[in-house]
């Protein structure tokens, strides 16, 4: 059966985003040339213009997957068991185990403010997030500004795990996570 023009374009496509997101992980953003990028998915740089416009384009594509995969994980946003805390907590320590994969840590948090500029970064995790973060929150009784601090402090331990991916950062991150979480319960319960 042969393809449509459609469907090479989207093998194409996600070729070329399976290929950055390896490279940007490894490389970083800055050490990743589109060329790179096109001879690791087979093909060719005019395929990455004919997709996007430039590195930064294609780097948001990067992110916005690397949003969804961890969207489909995250048990605090597929519903989850327990209570609102206990979904937070587990959600949190698996965001930040997760931080501790380039893929993740070096991609969302430690290149993606820097090259979509921090207000287009803040709408993309706001847009993934906020509104599972807040409902969780509402549920236990809380303001949705909790919510927002929550999120705020997973972005700092995640940058901290990115930067520092020992077990043991790991392990000290989600303690702290899980002890925020912890008071907060307390505080709207």
């Amino acid at each position: 059966m042969r393809r449509t023009n459609e469907e090479r374009s989207r093998a194409t496509r996600h070729d070329l985003v399976e290929a950055a997101r390896g490279l940007f992980a490894e490389h970083g953003y800055a050490g990743t040339s589109l060329a790179q990028i096109a001879a690791a998915a087979g093909t060719t740089t005019g395929a990455v213009y004919h997709h996007w416009e430039n590195k930064q384009e294609l780097f948001h594509a990067v992110v916005e997957q690397v949003h969804a995969d961890l969207h489909r994980v995250l048990p605090a946003r597929s519903g989850g068991t327990g209570t609102p805390a206990d979904r937070l907590k587990a959600s949190g320590s698996l965001f930040l185990r997760r931080c501790a994969d380039p893929a993740v840590g070096r991609i969302l948090l430690v290149d993606g403010p820097s090259v979509l500029g921090q207000e287009k970064w803040r709408n993309l995790d706001e847009q993934w997030w906020r509104g599972p973060a807040v409902a969780l929150l509402r549920e236990a009784g809380g303001p949705e500004e909790l919510a927002v601090a929550l999120l705020g402090s997973l972005t700092a331990l995640g940058q901290e795990i990115a930067h520092d991916p020992r077990p043991v950062r790991i392990r000290r991150c989600q303690q702290v996570y899980r002890t925020l979480v912890d008071a907060v319960s307390v505080q709207v319960n």
